[in-house]
């Protein structure tokens, strides 16, 4: 992975937080690519080819952390795997807290992340069940 690629990846992430810390899921939206897919625990994986619909996704989790009394997210434990010259598997661990700094929750998840104009944008993830 060039300088260019790391640089994408970690200003995904940045870009993330602070598109979280808005509760707007339309602006978290702005971080994928369509089609995206979300691979949940279990048989759940959801297909998204609309804005829209990938919007109000985000939206229904960003209502329900908030309702849990988050007001931030942070990651840490990146670990980045090249996938040939234009892809990469990015995985963090999330941990979302409250708004004195006490975690509400958190899990790991991957991010498959493509590169564009010098941009990282995902096209895929995957929550780390059982972990």
């Amino acid at each position: 992975m060039d300088e260019g690629q790391e640089s994408a990846v970690k200003e995904f992430f940045e870009d993330f937080v602070t598109a979280f810390s808005s509760f707007d899921g339309d602006h978290v939206a702005t971080k994928f690519s369509l089609p995206y897919m979300a691979k949940g625990p279990g048989d759940v994986c959801n297909v998204f080819d609309s804005r829209p619909q990938l919007a109000e996704y985000f939206q229904s989790y960003l209502d329900e952390y908030h309702s849990q009394g988050c007001r931030e997210c942070r990651y840490s434990n990146l670990a980045v795997n090249r996938l040939g010259s234009e892809c990469v598997v990015a995985s963090v661990t999330w941990n979302l807290v409250d708004a004195s700094g006490v975690s509400v929750t958190s899990w790991s998840e991957s991010y498959m992340l493509a590169f564009a104009n010098g941009r990282a944008a995902a096209f895929a993830t995957v929550d780390h069940v059982g972990e």
